[in-house]
């Protein structure tokens, strides 16, 4: 069964769902004033979304542990963002919303158990889901939002991002922090996924193994995207990395692939005789991100891998659809130059090759990276 063709369906219901119980759901009764943060012992975050927007909401809970070390957090996460929180320390508790009713009416009255002090949805866009269950999980309680505008009245405090806002998503998901008093301005951006010390120990490994001198520069290049539109021509990815292995004799590239498209990066690594190599097959998401972790810069389109890259303040150059909404939102951040955009909204297919490779290169430079740090 074709899933797209569900989509409208699943819209219909969710609009006839809150038509018909809106009417008792509770709305902000007066102006809200920041929660005073000393009082607030336990916090229940919605994050039921792709990895990527698990990744960015990283900084907001350092944040407000920073802040308020005492405070508990939790977290609602999803099946497809589980991979990189499921053994992250930062969380007492976590759920999952599985779209499956049964479950989800079960991890519903778990969390009611709990007792939260107040309920962050994280969804930055009107969701009926996530307004259902920021009043059901914590009834009661402060609900704060963001991006919301069809549903704000339903939040008690609310940062609505669109409004003229070119920010970069990480800034503007932290205004949830001025919610409890905390000027997220000076909250800093960069949070990484926890790592065990076995995966990192598995990429250190991985490096130390590979053939070259101690100062070369290690490339990783990511062939996977959530959406073909997002995924660039062989040929083109051939032509680069010849490129790029033209430039130093420093340069080393390691291949990232899922394993359902491993395949790929066969056929890509096949091309070259010697320092492009493919990551260890098996690799988790977790062992993964810890090799992102220790290259000197990352290639990749708009896709997870930036957030996990600069989440560890690794260089990226991505390569982005000209849509201006996804682009300006999801740029790599901090990184003033980097981003690589289409001529066109709907895909990648159009960018060159000279392009990224001007742009790896201009990267490189900006960082002092010129023979490698290693």
């Amino acid at each position: 069964m074709n899933l797209d063709r569900l989509k409208p369906l699943e819209h219909k219901i969710k609009v006839l769902f809150f038509r018909l119980f809106s009417p008792f759901l509770k709305r902000r009764q007066e102006e809200f004033r920041p929660l005073d943060g000393n009082k607030v012992h336990r916090v229940l975050f919605l994050r039921p979304e792709k990895i990527g927007d698990m990744v960015i909401s990283f900084p907001v809970f350092d944040g407000l542990t920073k802040v308020y070390p005492h405070i508990k957090v939790s977290i609602l996460g999803s099946p497809r963002n589980a991979a990189i929180i499921r053994h992250d320390p930062r969380f007492e508790r976590i759920f999952l919303y599985t779209k499956n009713l049964v479950k989800d009416i079960r991890s519903i009255r778990q969390m009611r158990k709990e007792k939260y002090d107040c309920v962050v949805d994280m969804i930055c866009d009107d969701s009926v889901t996530a307004l259902f269950l920021s009043q059901l999980c914590a009834p009661g309680k402060p609900r704060i939002g963001v991006g919301k505008i069809k549903f704000q009245e339903f939040y008690d405090y609310n940062y609505d991002h669109r409004k003229g806002n070119t920010g970069h998503i990480i800034e503007n998901t932290l205004k949830l922090l001025d919610a409890f008093g905390i000027n997220s301005e000076k909250v800093d951006g960069f949070a990484a996924p926890y790592l065990s010390d076995d995966a990192v120990a598995l990429a250190k490994d991985f490096v130390r193994r590979m053939p070259g001198s101690n100062d070369r520069r290690i490339i990783g290049y990511n062939l996977s995207a959530g959406s073909p539109t997002r995924v660039w021509a062989e040929e083109k990815s051939v032509a680069l990395l010849q490129k790029i292995l033209d430039q130093s004799p420093a340069n080393e590239i390691v291949l990232f692939t899922t394993p359902v498209e491993r395949e790929r990066g066969n056929r890509l690594s096949d091309r070259f005789s010697h320092r492009v190599r493919l990551i260890p097959p098996g690799m988790n998401l977790m062992q993964a991100s810890a090799l992102v972790s220790v290259m000197d810069l990352m290639i990749t389109p708009d896709t997870s891998i930036v957030h996990i890259a600069r989440a560890f303040k690794v260089d990226v150059v991505g390569l982005y659809s000209r849509f201006q909404k996804n682009f300006l939102l999801w740029r790599p951040f901090q990184q003033e130059k980097g981003a690589v955009v289409s001529n066109n909204d709907h895909n990648i297919f159009d960018i060159e090759v000279d392009d990224v490779y001007d742009m790896f290169c201009t990267v490189i430079e900006s960082t002092g990276r010129k023979e490698g740090a290693r």
